[in-house]
């Protein structure tokens, strides 16, 4: 009996078999990926699925061992294409895409008003990944003079509720949380802002997130009418034209800041860290600049059936070239 169960398992029946299931089943997702349609609960897309897989890898694997099917790198090569298709339309069915902005000190908490953008925003609850994580230091390097980064890191500690454990947050990824990758798409300058009202004495403190690096960049925020337009000279040096970048570091910065009221400008100066501007009865200064980084937050179920597939492919392919079908 077990001879017999060995040979079925080994078998070309149970091979084309499992190959007619799979191509089914990719034509089902598909079908409900067109129609906008999402199976209710995750387990009706994934049991089909080790339904299928675990009974075509252990076929495989007798067949590698007893050769009772010659054609195991044919097999591969053509399954693996199913298994690619598969990944793919899992992947539109549940990949989730977030973006956070952090400055220096910040903290994500996973919650949907913690992101300025996410893909799915109807199924955020059952697709978010669990994440949060401290912002605590970002580290910008930077060849030479030149505008190139030789590191550029955000140090993290998650999660957000004890801290315990340290990872980077770096261009390129590294860093996974609860299966969710995590790498950075932006970064800049952020000054602190303090709103001081000179009459009643009460005081606002903000950071604002602008678009103000490479430094000289420039960006604007609304303060009620006015407008205030901003450049940041991070390391500066000053010549015949005016200020210009020493490094891109950012040590002692000054600010370049045109104020309009109404569309009519008011009021054009240099300010250094500390300065303040009035605006009738609000003094507004800028005490500190912080970095920022933009966040991207990834999870995608599908990603590793779709490397799988390709581990198959090639793994098909080897056996065609090394070890060819009998004439």
């Amino acid at each position: 009996m077990f001879k017999g169960i060995i040979r079925f398992l080994g078998s070309r029946q149970l091979t084309i078999g499992l190959l007619i299931a799979g191509a089914i089943y990719f034509f089902y997702l598909t079908i409900l990926w067109f129609l906008n349609m999402r199976p209710p609960a995750h387990f009706m897309v994934w049991f089909p699925l080790l339904v299928i897989i675990i009974p075509f890898l252990a076929n495989v694997l007798i067949s590698l061992f007893t050769r009772h099917y010659v054609y195991t790198g044919n097999i591969l090569f053509h399954a693996a294409f199913f298994v690619v298709a598969i990944g793919i339309i899992i992947s539109l069915f549940y990949r989730f895409e977030g973006t956070a902005v952090l400055t220096e000190g910040g903290v994500f908490w996973g919650e949907r008003a913690n992101y300025v953008a996410v893909n799915k925003k109807e199924d955020f609850d059952r697709l978010a990944p669990k994440v949060s994580f401290k912002l605590d230091k970002i580290v910008p390097e930077y060849w030479g003079e030149r505008l190139h980064f030789t590191r550029l890191d955000g140090e993290v500690r998650y999660p957000a509720e004890t801290l315990e454990n340290k990872g980077m947050v770096r261009l390129n990824g590294g860093l996974k949380i609860n299966g969710a990758r995590i790498r950075h798409e932006g970064f800049g300058f952020a000054p602190e802002i303090l709103v001081e009202d000179l009459k009643g004495g009460a005081i606002r403190r903000q950071t604002a997130i602008m678009r103000l690096f490479p430094p000289g960049s420039e960006d604007y925020l609304e303060f009620g009418s006015y407008k205030i337009y901003m450049q940041i000279f991070s390391d500066p040096v000053e010549g015949k034209d005016g200020f210009r970048n020493r490094s891109m570091n950012l040590s002692e910065p000054i600010f370049k800041i045109k104020v309009q009221w109404m569309g009519q400008q008011i009021h054009e100066g240099i300010l250094k860290l500390g300065d303040t501007i009035r605006l009738g009865t609000v003094g507004i200064s800028f005490p500190k600049v912080k970095y920022w980084l933009q966040i991207e937050i990834v999870r995608d179920p599908g990603e590793l059936i779709v490397i799988i597939g390709f581990i198959t492919l090639i793994a098909g392919l080897f056996f065609r070239l090394f070890f060819p079908n009998p004439r």
